[in-house]
């Protein structure tokens, strides 16, 4: 674990196309708070304007651009490659990495190649998924998002009028009420933006339950389709046998497909007091965590997110895990 928590911290920054994205990012690269911050720009085009942007706003700034297609579905580790570079090149060590994707990416297909890219994983521990929602065009994020996201930034919420941005904000909290919901315009602090992940990056402790975010649940319908509904299930049950629970994992993702989009747990061990921490992305199963003693309080909670069409093979895992206890859907 001390070797991970100096890593450098991975966030990924997410939305559709003129979102505000780029933006974001420069007016957060101004902060004190943002030193020894390295970005990773995807333009699905050829040319790159977002990066000179940026590169405008923190000359300092270790910058590196993708060009000519998503990260999610281009072939070969450009990703890691860019960030070994940046790694060396920066003249103190980075304290975190910003990948911004194209607007035609999905977030958890960009979580999911991170998560197929070993070396990549070996180079950096991953934080936070931000979702950016545009208060101008909110009706065009996309279902996925915000399903999937660790941060909700609202963008743009100068341009509408403070009722329109409350009434957004109601909105994205209803789809998705385990997430914090910042404001663009207000400069969020890097602190609170980026510090999702397993570990905190101020203490360097484990944050296990806000890791985890296991209240309330996501309900998102994108455009009144059922099938493309997502939802999510949180399933407690007592210690597991850690062989047989990544076995029951692997049944339940081939049956659920590309349904499944993230998966999140804290498994308490049978035949270790510590507990494991473990997370997945559509097919991509990172490596389990082995946390300290005081982090269990001896349940296993799981969350699943997917889409609706998964539901059978979700409520076929909870049922595997603990005859005794079903997959809790909180409509």
């Amino acid at each position: 674990m001390t070797g991970v928590r100096n890593r450098p911290a991975l966030s990924v920054v997410g939305g559709g196309l003129g979102a505000g994205k780029t933006s974001l990012i420069a007016r957060l690269l101004e902060q004190p708070g943002m030193g020894r911050t390295g970005v990773v720009v995807n333009e699905f085009g050829e040319f790159g304007v977002d990066d000179l942007m940026l590169g405008s706003s923190a000359p300092d700034a270790q910058l590196a651009l993708l060009r000519n297609g998503c990260i999610c579905c281009r072939p070969g580790n450009d990703l890691s490659e860019a960030v070994r570079k940046m790694i060396a090149a920066a003249p103190e060590p980075l304290v975190r990495i910003v990948v911004e994707t194209s607007g035609v990416a999905e977030l958890s297909a960009v979580l999911a190649k991170i998560g197929a890219d070993h070396v990549l994983r070996g180079m950096v521990r991953l934080d936070a998924a931000i979702a950016v929602v545009d208060a101008t065009a909110p009706d065009e994020t996309r279902a996925e998002h915000i399903a999937c996201a660790d941060r909700i930034v609202v963008t743009k919420t100068d341009l509408v009028v403070p009722i329109a941005a409350a009434a957004i904000r109601r909105r994205i909290a209803a789809m998705n009420p385990t997430v914090p919901i910042l404001d663009g315009q207000a400069r969020p602090d890097p602190d609170v933006l980026f510090n999702a992940g397993l570990i905190d990056g101020r203490s360097g402790e484990v944050q296990a339950d806000a890791w985890l975010r296991a209240q309330g649940s996501v309900h998102v319908h994108h455009h009144g389709e059922n099938p493309d509904s997502i939802r999510s299930w949180l399933i407690e049950t007592g210690p597991q046998d850690w062989t047989q629970l990544s076995q029951h994992i692997a049944r339940m993702s081939r049956a659920a497909g590309p349904a499944l989009l993230r998966l999140k747990g804290i498994v308490a061990d049978r035949d270790d007091a510590r507990p494991l921490a473990l997370q997945m992305v559509r097919d991509q199963i990172y490596r389990p965590v082995r946390l300290t003693r005081e982090a269990g309080d001896g349940r296993s909670r799981i969350v699943v997110i997917a889409r609706a069409t998964a539901a059978p093979a979700v409520e076929a895992l909870a049922k595997r895990l603990s005859a005794a206890e079903v997959a809790i859907e909180v409509p």
